[in-house]
């Protein structure tokens, strides 16, 4: 049977196209579909492959002048270096990079947006849509504001424009995260479990543990990441609270990440996945201008999360609201100072590391973005000589603020201007009247009323998941990962 490709999304049509035929996901006509045998002609001897079935990228074979951009951002910057001459699986950790360093924007992400069009235009669906921390301080970019603008209010009100039910921030997902993963690291610490810990919110690290560390996975904290956690309580606790068939909802994550894409294919609470940037191109096909609207604040019970969830898009970000809550659990006291201004771990370092003792137990930490900053400290590891109790990894660099979704620039610029949303980010913490986690008083009520305390039975089953050793995508295990 033929097979078809939408030259402007990707979606992959079996079977002959008939006249009227409309793309599911970017709705365009018979006339945008090629046979996929017409791209097996094109002979790329540069340009990193990727395969139709990729859920978070798309190459668009006409823009393409085979540079080999693309490969050395994945080799050198991301740092997936293996022979692909005689591995049959072409690999790839979803994370975007190369859609930010394409000169010529023949790489873009894979659009879902006219799937969430249908969903919110079937009157039998309730849609809810939760927004991730870096899109508020980026998406601004798209409509000529200064990268770092804060549009937080202007973003919920498009979004409500636009037709969801509900909109929530996924800064409350972060705060659930660190009550889980900051009762995970005390646990590991004090009952002399796998140290150091790694977290777990960045898909793109998970699946390069999976595929090329698999030895370190019962380091990485069985924490699901933000998202996955706010969409299963979604599903299993407002669905009942609202008197909703959870079947009925649909959730929609808005994040900056392409690599969240992939993570939704395995986390199933999660129905949808758009971008940053393809949020605004979305805006810009229903002609609505991000700049003439009114500020709208979130829906409330999974609204607003504290500044330490905020900060969950920077590099060191999950560090620094880890150690706010764990300071809390250990002591009983609100922390201060240093810990709500941990300068140690902040900035565009690819590696930084700190030390804080809280209670008479001191924790080494280290923070790193950029999987090639990583390497050596994997060998520490699996060798038993790490000498850190809890590490941060981040594919991005820069964090989330710098996720392969983002807006679009100049690559001159593009550490400049993370820095800007990274500072933005920062000027949210500092003005949140809640700068911890714990401190959220929609978590205090959903662990009194669902899930009773961090770790418990209940968390466990929605909150937490397992890691799969992933190596034979590898064939015959061909890695050159300074191995």
């Amino acid at each position: 049977m033929k097979k078809y490709r939408c030259k402007i999304c990707g979606y992959i049509h079996e079977g002959e196209i008939p006249d009227d035929f409309v793309c599911p996901l970017c709705g365009v006509g018979k006339e945008f579909f090629e046979e996929l045998e017409s791209e097996e002609k094109i002979e790329k001897t540069k340009a990193v492959p990727i395969d139709e079935n990729n859920p978070s990228i798309f190459r668009v074979i006409e823009k393409c002048i085979d540079c080999g951009r693309c490969r050395d951002i994945c080799e050198n910057l991301v740092g997936i270096k293996y022979d692909r001459k005689k591995c049959k699986n072409n690999i790839c950790i979803n994370c975007g990079q190369c859609v930010l360093n394409c000169p010529t924007g023949a790489l873009i992400p894979k659009y879902n947006y006219k799937s969430v069009e249908q969903c919110i235009n079937d009157d039998s669906k309730v849609v809810v849509c939760l927004t991730s921390p870096s899109v508020r301080v980026s998406l601004g970019e798209m409509f000529g504001n200064d990268a770092g603008s804060i549009v937080e209010g202007k973003m919920v009100s498009s979004l409500h424009k636009m037709g969801f039910d509900y909109i929530f921030d996924t800064t409350f997902g972060a705060d659930l995260t660190i009550m889980e993963e900051a009762s995970e690291l005390i646990d590991r610490i004090k009952n002399n479990k796998k140290l150091p810990m790694f977290t777990s919110c960045c898909p793109s690290w998970i699946k390069y543990a999976e595929i090329f560390e698999p030895d370190i996975l019962e380091h990485i904290s069985s924490a699901k990441s933000p998202i996955s956690m706010q969409t299963s309580l979604i599903k299993e606790y407002f669905s009942k609270l609202k008197g909703i068939n959870k079947n009925d909802i649909i959730t929609v994550a808005l994040t900056p990440c392409t690599s969240k894409k992939a993570e939704r294919e395995k986390l199933t609470s999660t129905d949808f996945v758009i971008t940053a940037s393809e949020y605004a191109i979305w805006l810009k096909e229903r002609a609505i201008d991000l700049n003439t609207l009114e500020d709208r604040e979130y829906d409330s019970i999974f609204g607003k999360g504290s500044g330490a969830g905020l900060i969950f898009g920077n590099t060191g970000g999950v560090c620094e609201a880890a150690l706010r809550t764990a300071y809390y659990f250990l002591t009983g006291k609100e922390p201060e100072g240093k810990l709500l201004n941990f300068s140690s771990v902040r900035g565009l370092d690819r590696a930084k590391e700190a030390e804080v003792e809280i209670d008479g137990l001191k924790i080494k930490v280290l923070v790193v973005h950029g999987i090639p900053n990583l390497i050596p400290v994997l060998k520490e590891v699996k060798e038993g000589k790490s000498p850190y109790h809890f590490i941060e990894v981040m594919n991005c660099v820069g964090g989330c603020i710098g996720g392969g979704g983002q807006p679009l620039n100049p690559i001159s610029n593009q550490d400049e201007i993370r820095q800007k949303r990274i500072e933005a980010l920062y000027k949210c913490d500092d003005n949140s009247d809640i700068r911890s986690s714990y401190m959220n008083k929609d978590i205090k009520r959903i662990y009194e009323e669902f899930l009773k305390e961090p770790l418990s039975k209940k968390s466990y089953e929605l909150l937490h998941t397992k890691y799969e050793d992933k190596s034979g995508l590898l064939e015959d295990k061909v890695l050159l990962n300074n191995k």
